[in-house]
């Protein structure tokens, strides 16, 4: 009996032409390659600067949050201070010390030639009587009420 041989096949590792390995280096690879590595060193570090932003912005909110917390807290706790400190029992005490003291009578003063309320205009000039200077006396305090209402009624505008 006669056997056959067995070919294995061979595996070439270098070229026939020259003696090189198939797969060279030559600067153009090398060239492609560097920049391969540059680029994805490039895109490595965009990414980690944008991930620290991103973490330091995340840090700095949660420290604003936590500080907006304190300071509601703080004016909680002022309120309340306030709250007590507006107690009739602790004004009262408040004016015993600065001399104040209770009235028991209330004495109220008259004032004359004070204007009439009018419905359609607010205040209306007091009716006028023959006498000249009366009449040129009462238009004077009336333009005198007018324009002290007048301020007040700024004032509780601009209080509001």
């Amino acid at each position: 009996m006669k056997r056959e041989p067995v070919y294995l096949p061979r595996i070439r590792i270098r070229s026939d032409v020259d003696g090189r390995p198939v797969w060279r280096f030559t600067g153009k690879t090398m060239g492609l390659f560097v920049l391969l590595l540059v680029l994805g060193s490039l895109v490595g570090s965009f990414y980690l600067n944008q991930a620290s932003h991103t973490a330091a912005a995340g840090m700095e909110i949660v420290h604003l949050t936590s500080e907006r917390e304190r300071w509601r807290q703080e004016n909680a706790l002022l309120r309340k201070r306030i709250c007590e400190m507006e107690a009739l029992p602790n004004v009262k005490a408040r004016a015993a010390e600065l001399g104040f003291v209770e009235t028991d009578a209330v004495q109220y003063l008259t004032m004359h030639n004070l204007p009439v309320e009018d419905l359609d205009h607010g205040f209306s000039l007091p009716a006028t009587t023959g006498d000249a200077s009366q009449n040129e006396l009462g238009s004077h305090e009336v333009v005198w009420w007018e324009e002290l209402m007048l301020r007040f009624e700024t004032w509780m505008d601009v209080r509001d």
